[in-house]
């Protein structure tokens, strides 16, 4: 069973209260009865369809959690979150060893400032 779409539920409502106003335009008196079957129609619609809509979204979220794809997805996300980690704890690694060669390079730069003062 496929739900209606907003159209479709709004053309049965029109198709509705067409046939409640030819029953009862036959018969003047009855406008305040007219207007209590439109207002009756109007609600039983809306409640049908609030009810389609909860039953057929909840019939996805079962679906969803009883197959195999909700564990997918949750194994697919572990195991992006441990690559991530991965990489960040790789680059931290590569930051370390450039940090350690800049302060070597620091070091050899004072090393040859200092002879170049000497040798002036």
């Amino acid at each position: 069973m496929r739900s209606k779409t907003a159209l479709e539920t709004g053309i049965v409502c029109a198709a509705g209260v067409i046939v409640v106003a030819i029953v009862a335009g036959n018969d003047n008196h009855n406008v305040n009865f007219l207007f209590a079957a439109v207002i009756a129609l109007v609600i039983a619609v809306s409640v049908f369809a609030g009810f389609r809509y909860l039953t057929s979204r909840n019939q996805q979220r079962l679906e969803l959690t009883e197959s195999g794809q909700y564990r997918q997805l949750a194994d697919e996300y572990r195991r992006l979150s441990d690559l991530a980690i991965t990489a960040q704890e790789h680059t931290d690694l590569k930051l370390g060893e450039v940090s350690a060669q800049l302060d070597y390079l620091r070091s050899q730069v004072d090393s040859l400032q200092k002879i170049l003062k000497e040798v002036e």
